[in-house]
């Protein structure tokens, strides 16, 4: 029988309509995603005084200890994630995002307070253990898209990651030693003369309770009600023999007996470990004498420096040129990621865009010895403890090494797509959202002591 009806069908299928973005939940969500990255990098400009000062090593022995201190933060979260994002898929998103930025705020509290490297050690892993947030509110916005809106909500999430990144070593530098710095303001208080490390920890601990007090008024639960009130009540036999196998593959081991699930996480630690990597070598390269095929961009003030003028001193120990680059390649990259980003994922989609971002990063590396390779024959040579002679137009090759960089960092936001578009089970999207965190913490973690 044939069906008339379908005369009156289109010949080609009409494009999906994009669903309007939740613009309000969007916003709650992405102000307390702040709260992190605000913690986690407040320490960066203070850290390797706060070593020496507290007498916990001598001044060559600096780096190492506060390496230790920053790395613990990833290597301890890359432990817990998996659980917290796990216990998300029971209980709900909210209650576990409340959580963990209140522990985030009174382990940072305590890390301000800290006097001795086990203090410091221990507040920094509990901020990595208690902030599995990463990969809940990862989840909570596979919860609030779907695939016709999804490209610009993910996108935004590493636009708020740089945000912090560069709200949270401006607090730390500019709030370290406020007795000293301000002593009309903060002259008086004795705590602060006693902690001179306290006020940044503190500032970043206000910050994290205006997101938790966002999150129990503002944020709604995500997490279906009826996914709730199953993983409470205990499976009945019925349910075993419908679903023999739902509620072992909701969990992280039980998720990695699939290969496409084991597959996405190796996938995750392999752009982790190239992305992190990149920064670790760029920062190398930039300060590496022009002889040796760097930049040589800012140079060690030696022993024999200190009779030249103070002028002179500053002007050799600024690395301007380099910041001036990485500020505007960091604008571009921030607008690319939420321009291009959406534009290119509805052109060629989620695979074919993670995949040819992901083999970027290998024109990334290898743009840097050719960059220096090409510097090296153009310049005149200089001593490491001398200033190295003007890039000029040169710049512009470190530039394009930036550029492709931003390209081959659009991975990210392309990686989070991949891992809510192999979400089989609502039920296992936390889980598998952790496993896939966990897989770039590892990354995180090794590559700069691989690289460098």
């Amino acid at each position: 029988m044939v069906n008339y009806d379908s005369e009156a069908q289109p010949l080609l299928p009409n494009r999906l309509q994009a669903t309007p973005l939740p613009k309000v939940q969007l916003a709650v969500v992405l102000f307390v995603r702040l709260a992190e990255p605000i913690a986690y990098t407040q320490i960066f400009p203070y850290i390797n005084a706060m070593v020496e000062e507290l007498g916990i090593a001598e001044p060559k022995r600096v780096g190492f200890y506060s390496g230790i201190i920053e790395s613990l933060f990833a290597l301890v979260q890359m432990c817990t994630i998996v659980y917290w994002s796990g216990l998300s898929d029971r209980i709900g998103r909210k209650p576990v995002i409340i959580v963990g930025l209140s522990g985030v705020s009174v382990a940072t509290l305590c890390f301000g307070l800290s006097r001795t490297l086990w203090q410091l050690l221990l507040s920094r892993a509990l901020i990595g253990a208690l902030c599995g947030n990463v990969a809940v509110i990862h989840c909570l916005i596979s919860d609030i898209t779907d695939e016709t809106n999804q490209s610009k909500a993910f996108p935004l999430l590493s636009v708020i990651w740089y945000i912090g990144e560069t709200i949270g070593p401006f607090l730390g530098g500019m709030l370290s030693h406020p007795a000293e710095r301000y002593p009309t303001l903060f002259g008086n208080f004795a705590l602060l003369r006693d902690r001179p490390f306290f006020l940044p920890c503190l500032v970043s601990v206000f910050i994290t309770v205006a997101a938790i007090l966002v999150a129990t008024f503002l944020m709604e639960e995500t997490l279906p009600k009826q996914y709730q009130e199953k993983e409470r009540e205990q499976a009945t036999p019925q349910d075993t023999l419908v679903e023999p196998t739902a509620s072992g593959q909701s969990t992280p081991f039980g998720l990695l007996a699939d290969p496409a699930v084991r597959y996405v996480v190796l996938t995750g630690f392999c752009m982790s470990f190239l992305a992190i990597g990149f920064d670790v070598v760029f920062v190398l390269w930039s300060y590496t004498p022009l002889a040796l095929g760097g930049l040589q961009r800012e140079v060690c003030l030696l022993s024999t420096d200190y009779g030249r003028d103070t002028e002179d001193l500053n002007h050799l120990s600024k690395p301007k040129e380099i910041g001036a680059v990485l500020s505007v390649a960091g604008a571009v990259g921030i607008a690319s990621t939420l321009v291009i980003f959406p534009y290119l994922h509805q052109r060629f989609k989620t695979i074919p865009l993670f995949t040819a971002s992901l083999a970027t990063w290998g024109v990334v590396n290898a743009l840097i010895p050719s960059v220096g390779f090409v510097i090296r024959k153009v310049l005149p040579q200089v001593a490491q403890q001398e200033l190295a002679p003007p890039l000029g137009k040169l710049w512009g090759f470190v530039f394009c090494i930036q550029m492709a960089h931003w390209i081959a960092a659009m991975a990210w936001p392309a990686y989070m797509l991949v891992v809510k578009e192999s979400v089989s089970d609502s039920r296992s999207a936390g889980a598998l959202f952790g496993l896939a965190t966990a897989a770039n913490s590892l990354g995180e973690g090794t590559a700069p002591a691989v690289t460098s």
